[in-house]
């Protein structure tokens, strides 16, 4: 440097701020890591084989109406009671979602070489640039935030309803401030509607604001005034999500029954789909969760589709409907087809006490 100065120091906010850089700050996705660790997507039949090799492929998912009362006679002759009929859940079109970033040589050429470095990443391994997989974190986060807000406005039409209001609307259940021994309101009302939905296995919740902030209580909790402690309840799995806050409404939550939905996963870039293809290298990467802060181990399951095609001259590409030139170097296209599946309402028949109801209860918090 002239005069004997210093070399100016460059530092990465990463570095500084560590987990709380914004690159690192893993986006909250609460009903989508639900579907993971609360309903078993990853391991479900619903998504056994569908896209193992890569091979487009429909799926129908078979069930009928279970017998009711009226069906069983006393009677002892030869009478047929009921001629079973199986009805299907047919999957339609893959959601999609997907970002796409263009880093061009020259701007790399102009870092500091750490980010020139490559690293081997995904199935099948591949070498990227550390400044690519650095920006593959960025954009697979954004595409996650996408999926789980639209998981959540997907489910916002397909609670079913709840046998003790007939409604899928969601109930009012109310905390009070000043804890009595109410047998009809509070978590006691909670816990009474899945017993008479009949829920089998562990429920999970889903949902922010009072919920979450009632949730945080229980680690305080002891004894009410009525000589009650909820902490030893047994209470609901709940999984923090801000998206349900906007598109349900406010202080609303989910309750869902194991089994009740599932998060459909189908990969394009595997078997024969993956690997170099001209001048493009297609594979899959697991969301490295260990890469962020606030980390959630229930999202590591979430696997993305990648491209990464190099433009080997100068050209023209759309960027957000507009034409830009860029020089040669890497776009790298972050993609994911999904869909969710959710119990069908109508398998119970219309006499059957538990008629339209699906597992999936829709309630909003009240605390006065």
């Amino acid at each position: 440097m002239a005069n004997g100065y210093c070399p100016a120091l460059l530092r990465s906010i990463e570095s500084i701020a560590g987990e709380n850089a914004p690159s690192r700050k893993l986006h909250v996705a609460g009903f989508l890591a639900m579907t993971f660790c609360c309903q078993n997507s990853s391991v479900s039949p619903i998504n056994d084989g569908f896209s193992a090799d890569g091979q487009q492929r429909t799926l129908t998912v078979s069930y009928r109406t279970r017998p009711v009362l009226a069906q069983v006679q006393d009677e002892d002759d030869c009478d047929v009671n009921n001629i079973p009929v199986k009805s299907e859940w047919d999957l339609g079109a893959m959601r999609h979602k997907q970002y796409s970033f263009f880093i061009s040589d020259d701007t790399i050429s102009r870092y500091c070489s750490e980010f020139a470095t490559s690293v081997a990443v995904g199935n099948p391994a591949t070498r990227m640039m550390r400044e690519h997989y650095d920006l593959f974190l960025e954009g697979a986060n954004i595409v996650l935030r996408a999926i789980n807000q639209d998981l959540v406005t997907l489910a916002s039409t397909q609670f079913g309803e709840n046998i003790n209001t007939g409604s899928a609307n969601a109930r009012t259940i109310n905390i009070a401030q000043t804890p009595v021994m109410d047998l009809d309101a509070g978590i006691i009302q909670l816990l009474q509607d899945f017993q008479d939905n009949e829920i089998c296995g562990n429920p999970c919740i889903v949902g922010g604001g009072l919920i979450a902030a009632w949730e945080k209580t229980l680690a305080l909790a002891c004894c009410n005034n009525a000589g009650l402690d909820f902490s030893r309840l047994g209470i609901p799995r709940i999984f923090f999500d801000k998206d349900t806050q906007t598109v349900w409404g406010a202080n609303q939550f989910g309750a869902f029954a194991p089994g009740s939905v599932k998060f459909i996963s189908r990969n394009k870039y595997v078997g024969p789909y993956a690997g170099m293809k001209g001048t493009s290298m297609f594979f899959t990467i697991a969301l490295p969760v260990n890469e962020f802060g606030c980390a959630d181990d229930c999202l590591r399951d979430l696997v993305f589709d990648v491209q990464m095609k190099y433009i080997d001259c100068p050209t023209s590409v759309d960027v957000q409907d507009s034409a830009v030139v860029v020089n040669r170097g890497w776009q790298v296209i972050i993609s994911k087809e999904y869909s969710l599946w959710v119990q069908p309402d109508d398998a119970y028949a219309a006499t059957d006490p538990l008629v339209d109801t699906n597992g999936a209860l829709r309630y909003v918090l009240t605390n006065v």
